[in-house]
């Protein structure tokens, strides 16, 4: 029995015993629309289309909407990342995604059978583009929600990185249950041949099936991330609410949220419960908007890593750590961890910003040693190492000559789900990694500053402001043999960054599983969604589909957008 049942997924799409995929577990995207009220005639007609189930051109209107505004925001958010200030900086060289293939997920946004997870590859952001069907269904059909993630992945104008031309394409119902084998006891997934994949969608187990198949299928794709060492950046859910239970709770996955904080946020509790969510944040006005952002950077930093030849950069541990360290805490002035819990509970490690990230990345590879430094590393640099002595420690010294205005330091390891022949196997192993920064001015390892001690989490991160001149030791130890990942950020200049968040209004469409017969629509109010550019342009399904009304704030719609006490 397989654990993926998608928003109307495919009816080809089934388990091992054939039950179908789209009974088991559900998938969801949510559209969201910018500034309801300057639009509220276009909204009002839509909301007509909508009551008389003309799904169609409803759709096709929302869409028109979307396309009108996506130039001007990506505008903004490249800002807000750091991206202009990079492109300034680097000029024309700079590097831009060619030659690293992607891969695509989305879930299916039509109804039951249609396929509907196809960019529009007519598109002129993807012209020259290469699109491969992986899960190759019939029929297929395109996607509004597919296009836009595109876009934002891999366009040409609206992303970070224009310059990639090979995409797979995923049906997420045919990628969780079938390329991953959800269920299939004995079998390995499908190898992938993509270094950046995105997921922009949220998964749940249906009542009635185990939460032992999230845990599995959680298990599978970080089994899939080590063996096949890719990045993999999915989507949290939008406003409050328990986590995901597919993929958002998965450990080698970089997992992210919004900036504005309206996403699920909080401690696991598949799995090993405890851990941390989201990893990071992006400035979007929903999840499925943030995701592409940091899969579009990530993409980035593969290409830049293969322009200067740093092949080490490109591991799935070191990868992570080089996006993670370099995320930005300036928008977050309540950010804040702890010994054991490494990450801020609703922004991860912080906003990505690829100006830090590409700065952390050019520094170079630092290899860290088992007795005392000879040579002092950068104030920027990582580490990709491939195995770490449970018996000893490693370490890294850093000079630092002038009053830094913060350093970030982050670590993280895969989790492990493999036999001794390199087969899926469901049992986790997992290290037991520490993080400890010293002050070696007087003598090495003469004070221990800070350390980052998670029992459950496969991340360690520490984060200080204004620490004075020195030379300071980072300690990594471990209770086991394990890959790892390491970067560092000391910055010794401030760097203003600023954050513009605009509040939006958002309508928010909603495909529901393959027995509903008709969409679920809500309409939210300013008091609801205090949001950004990119809640009019980023469709994400990330609200249960199954349910009978909606609520937010003291705002609550019944499926035809009729106000009702909550």
């Amino acid at each position: 029995m397989s654990a993926c049942e998608f928003v109307d997924g495919s009816d080809e799409t089934s388990t091992e015993n054939g039950e179908p995929i789209s009974r088991i577990v559900r998938l969801r995207l949510l559209d969201s629309i910018g500034d309801v009220f300057p639009l509220f005639l276009e909204w009002l007609i839509i909301m007509v289309m909508i009551r008389a189930q003309i799904w169609r051109l409803a759709i096709v209107a929302i869409s028109f909407h979307f396309f009108s505004d996506s130039f001007v925001v990506a505008q903004g958010y490249k800002t807000q990342v750091g991206f202009d200030k990079l492109r300034n900086e680097v000029g024309p060289t700079l590097a831009n995604g060619s030659g690293i293939t992607v891969g695509l997920v989305e879930a299916n946004s039509g109804g039951a059978g249609t396929n509907t997870y196809f960019p529009n590859v007519s598109q002129p952001e993807f012209a020259l583009k290469t699109f491969v069907d992986e899960s190759n269904l019939n029929p297929r059909n395109t996607s509004v929600h597919s296009t836009l993630t595109g876009q934002f992945f891999f366009g040409s104008s609206t992303s970070m990185s224009p310059g990639v031309t090979n995409i797979r394409v995923y049906d997420a119902d045919n990628f969780v249950g079938v390329k991953q084998a959800l269920g299939a006891a004995g079998t390995n997934p499908v190898a992938t041949s993509f270094s950046v994949v995105n997921h922009s969608y949220i998964g749940t187990i249906s009542a009635g099936f185990p939460t032992s198949l999230a845990v599995e299928a959680n298990a599978r794709l970080d089994y899939t991330i080590t063996r096949d060492n890719f990045t993999s950046a999915v989507a949290l859910n939008n406003g409050v609410g328990s986590l995901p239970a597919i993929y958002g709770q998965s450990y080698n996955s970089i997992v992210v949220g919004r900036s504005d904080g309206l996403h699920s946020f909080g401690l696991t509790n598949l799995g090993v419960a405890g851990r941390t969510k989201p990893d990071i944040v992006a400035p979007s006005g929903t999840t499925s908007g943030a995701t592409p952002i940091v899969s579009s950077a990530a993409t980035l930093l593969h290409s830049a890593a293969n322009d200067f030849g740093m092949t080490n950069a490109r591991n799935s541990e070191a990868m992570k750590a080089i996006i993670m360290a370099g995320a930005s805490k300036d928008p977050f002035p309540t950010w804040s961890n702890t010994t054991t819990q490494p990450l801020d509970s609703k922004f991860g490690a912080g906003e990505v910003n690829v100006y830090n990230s590409y700065k952390i990345l050019q520094a170079g590879e630092s290899n860290g040693v088992i007795t005392i430094p000879v040579a002092n590393s950068n104030l920027k640099g990582w580490d990709y190492g491939p195995s770490i002595d449970p018996t000893t420690p490693m370490y890294w010294n850093i000079n630092v000559g002038q009053t830094v205005t913060e350093a970030s330091i982050l670590l993280d390891w895969n989790a492990k789900y493999q036999d001794g022949s390199g087969n899926f196997n469901s049992t986790l192993s997992l290290a037991n990694m520490d993080l400890k920064l010293f002050d070696s001015t007087t003598s090495f390892l003469g004070t221990e500053i800070v350390s980052s001690r998670s029992l459950v989490d496969n991340i360690e991160h520490i984060y200080l402001r204004n620490l004075n001149a020195g030379l300071y030791t980072i300690q990594v130890s471990s209770t086991a043999n394990s890959a790892f990942g390491l970067a560092w950020n000391f910055t010794a200049v401030p760097e203003p960054s600023s954050i513009a968040l605009l509040g939006v209004c958002s309508l928010f469409l909603l495909m529901r599983a393959p027995a509903a017969k008709k969409s679920l629509v809500r309409l939210l109010s300013n008091r609801c969604v205090r949001g950004d550019f990119f809640g009019s342009v980023s469709p994400i399904l990330d609200v249960p589909q199954q349910v009978s009304h909606v609520a937010c704030g003291d705002l609550s719609l019944d499926p035809f957008g009729h106000e009702r006490s909550s």
